[in-house]
């Protein structure tokens, strides 16, 4: 007899399960099925072929009534859904014209005839290839006899429905063979319990079944074993801080007695794997389904490489960067068609630091992929590398590192039984899984049309979860709860044992090591020497603000994150605006024409790819008249450009003191500091508040100038197009003056942290220092 089960687990576990007895055989249903079923004369198209078939399919003048785009990089983001519609529609065994479509819009019959057309088409194109698929299949396949014929009696474990497909498969091997069902029967799949009695079979709900199908009758019925076991839940405003939660309920488990390998973590969103590997700094988990070769090495730069030669914005070239790639040696590759030329830059991208593993699947897959393109039509770089990574992202790498614990998929659960499960993600958007196979029909035609609804669906998950659930002594449920995210209505028939504790106990079990609690010290007391390098005026704004951001900064040496963005914020505008004013008085003459006619070439010059910096450019042209116009006015009275953008340093009464001056204009002998401000002025209206001010930006361009004579320094408001002189100038002065000499005079300083916390608001180092608000 052979042994048939949903997944190779079950295989692998029946198997361990004989101690030196001879073996009966087991195999999956799927390698089941591969056998069984034959197609002569045609072999199976694979997953490249079959999109490349389908896009070529769709050019036809309706399909775009269809809204789905043809473009080769979104046809292969969206053929997914057109897959799983017709591979549904097969396996069901619904003719798509038999659909019923009473009581639809007349557009909707309308997109059906396009989808059976486009379906038609597509058929006719594998049959010239001498392909088949999914979709093809059960109408041309034969089956295999002598196979069959050979396998005398075989046991089907049956963990939820069968396709109409399948069910005409058992019926067919009936006349050559015993054939066994052994399924649960819950409230959950009435549906099997439907298909039994349709084939003379009676069942109850709530038993285990051990059926005959030749002779329609039960062997065997028992009472379905179920436990009652104390569920755990516990909902989190962040994602990650269910790994802490899956890493304390494993520790509860093993100390209430249960062994690490009969406990289960169940991931119903596998994107999950990669936070749980990343923080299993024990090697405690094992994950059945491998790592996904996408998070490796040579896809993360194939992606990179991608994105870069699609859209060469600031974010993709700092990709490129930290993955210490060649720009260079790609921007030409985005149209290349030459066979020789894209397989050879595809294996350029393997790194003799990738692992041996990744490297065997890469270079196993490229020769495959060779082959392909050699028999496909022509595509570019771009297109070939898109579907070559979509090829090599389906590849997984077998864990070997020996943990204990299971990590698996929902639909690796199927027939499992674990002591202890611990389930994250039971959120709605995730359990009940939505199915892409709902875009292009409605429940109400699926229910006419005897295809599987969505209540199907979730009944048939509900079934997976109950059989997990009901056969562990303990469970754990975790979700995301927040203004995005919601529990799962299926928690509503659980009833679970909600954990009243503290998101932040979960915190510290997973920064129990965090590098930010190490950083912070004892003690802030220290010599320095604020001029042992020049000192500016921003170093000083620092110390004066807040001195334990001074000592991170500039003591500590720590940087500030700077995160690339494409949007057109303040400090880009303002870079912007002074490379662009520098440039523009380089060129005289300096009349308001000319000013207006070289600021449009110079930013245009300085295009940049920032969300709305076209919009933005517009703008302060227009803004800039005013100041060309009150520039034309101040050249005709004589002021001319002594300096642009003078970087100035100087060492007197012991200070060493840096800064860099925008611009600095000349009249006779008279001197004026300019400091450029694209953004909005504080023009300090009292002495007291002039006094309390920290920034003495002017102040210190002022004692950088001092040797040409007669100077005065003010702000060049750009939007007003206003100079603006600080009334209190010399009071602050001497206020910086004082500043200077008292950090010259201490040897040693305590760097507190500041009591402003309007200052900590938008500081990076705000939870260093552990002053966050």
């Amino acid at each position: 007899m052979t042994e048939i089960f949903s997944t190779a687990r079950q295989v692998r576990e029946f198997y361990e399960s004989f101690n030196n007895q001879l073996l009966t055989k087991a195999i999956t249903i799927a390698e089941f099925e591969s056998k069984v079923w034959i197609v002569p004369n045609a072999v199976q198209a694979d997953d490249d072929t079959r999109v490349l078939l389908m896009r070529e399919a769709s050019v036809f003048s309706n399909f775009d009534k269809l809204h789905i785009p043809k473009e080769f990089m979104a046809f292969l983001q969206n053929s997914n859904y057109i897959f799983r519609f017709f591979e549904e529609l097969a396996n069901e065994e619904v003719e798509i014209d038999k659909l019923d479509l009473s009581d639809t819009y007349a557009e909707f019959s309308e997109h059906i005839a396009i989808l059976k057309e486009l379906l038609e088409r597509y058929r006719v194109l594998l049959g010239q290839k001498g392909l088949f698929d999914k979709i093809t299949l059960p109408k041309i396949a034969k089956l295999n006899i002598p196979y069959v014929a050979s396998l005398k009696k075989i046991r089907i474990h049956l963990e939820g429905f069968l396709s109409r497909f399948e069910i005409r498969l058992l019926k067919s091997i009936k006349e050559y063979c015993e054939i066994e069902i052994i399924t649960p029967i819950t409230i959950y799949n009435k549906k099997t319990a439907r298909w039994l009695r349709e084939e003379g079979i009676d069942t109850s709900s709530g038993t285990l079944v051990e059926c005959d199908l030749n002779e329609s009758k039960v062997i065997k019925s028992e009472i379905l074993y179920r436990l009652k076991p104390k569920i755990f839940y516990k909902s989190f405003s962040l994602r990650v801080l269910q790994a802490a939660f899956v890493f304390e309920k494993i520790e509860e488990f093993v100390k209430s007695g249960i062994l690490p390998q009969n406990i289960a973590v169940v991931l119903p969103d596998e994107s999950f794997a990669p936070i749980l590997k990343e923080l299993d700094s024990l090697n405690n988990l094992n994950f059945a389904m491998g790592f996904e070769i996408k998070y490796f090495g040579y896809c993360q730069r194939l992606q990179a490489i991608l994105k870069y030669i699609k859209d060469d914005e600031i974010e993709h070239i700092c990709r490129f960067f930290r993955l210490k790639l060649d720009k260079d040696s790609f921007q030409d590759f985005r149209k290349k068609t030459d066979l020789g030329v894209i397989i050879s830059q595809l294996k350029s991208i393997i790194s003799e630091n990738d692992f041996k593993e990744e490297k065997n699947i890469i270079e196993n897959e490229l020769f495959l992929f060779e082959k392909f393109l050699q028999n496909s039509v022509e595509l570019n770089f771009e297109q070939a590398a898109t579907l070559f990574l979509k090829r090599v992202e389906k590849k997984s790498i077998d864990d070997n590192r020996g943990g204990k614990v299971t990590v698996m998929g929902m639909l690796e659960s199927r027939g499992a039984k674990y002591d202890g499960v611990i389930i994250v993600d039971f959120n709605d958007d995730i359990v009940p899984k939505r199915s892409s196979k709902d875009m292009f029909i409605s429940s109400l035609v699926r229910s006419r049309s005897n295809l599987p609804t969505a209540e199907d669906r979730e009944n048939l998950q509900r079934f997976f979860y109950d059989r997990l659930i009901s056969s562990a002594k303990m469970v754990a449920i975790s979700c995301v709860e927040n203004e995005e995210k919601l529990p799962s209505r299926f928690l509503k028939s659980l009833h679970v044992d909600i954990e009243d504790v503290s998101e932040d106990s979960y915190k510290e079990i997973l920064f129990k090591t965090n590098y930010i609690k190490k950083s912070v010290e004892k003690s802030f007391v220290h010599k320095h020497n604020f001029f042992a390098e020049p000192l500016s005026s921003s170093k000083l704004k620092t110390y004066l603000e807040c001195s334990r951001k001074y000592y991170l900064k500039y003591i500590k040496g720590y940087k500030e994150a700077f995160m690339p963005t494409d949007i057109c914020d303040a400090r880009s505008i303002g870079t912007l605006m002074h490379e662009m004013l520098r440039d523009l008085f380089k060129k005289p003459p300096f009349t308001f024409a000319n000013f207006k006619k070289e600021a449009k070439k110079l930013i245009e010059a300085k295009k940049s790819k920032k969300a709305l910096w076209e919009i933005e450019s517009d703008i302060w042209l227009l803004r800039l008249e005013n100041f060309f116009t009150l520039e034309t006015q101040r050249f005709e009275e004589g002021w001319e450009i002594f300096a642009l953008e003078k970087n100035e340093r100087r060492e007197f009464e012991g200070f060493n003191i840096t800064g860099i001056i925008d611009r600095i204009d000349k009249k006779a002998n008279q001197y004026l500091l300019l400091d450029y401000k694209t953004g909005k002025i504080a023009v300090d209206a009292t002495e007291k508040k002039a006094m309390e001010s920290n920034d003495f930006q002017l102040e210190f361009y002022s004692l950088l100038c001092e040797n040409l004579g007669d100077i005065k320094t003010a702000f060049y408001d750009l939007n007003k197009a206003e100079i603006i002189e600080n009334a209190y100038f010399n009071e602050r002065k001497e206020k910086l003056l004082e500043h200077l000499r008292f950090l010259k005079q201490t040897a040693v300083f305590e760097f507190s942290k500041t009591e402003d916390k309007k200052i900590c608001r938008f500081c990076q180092f705000s939870k260093l220092c552990g002053n966050c608000v």
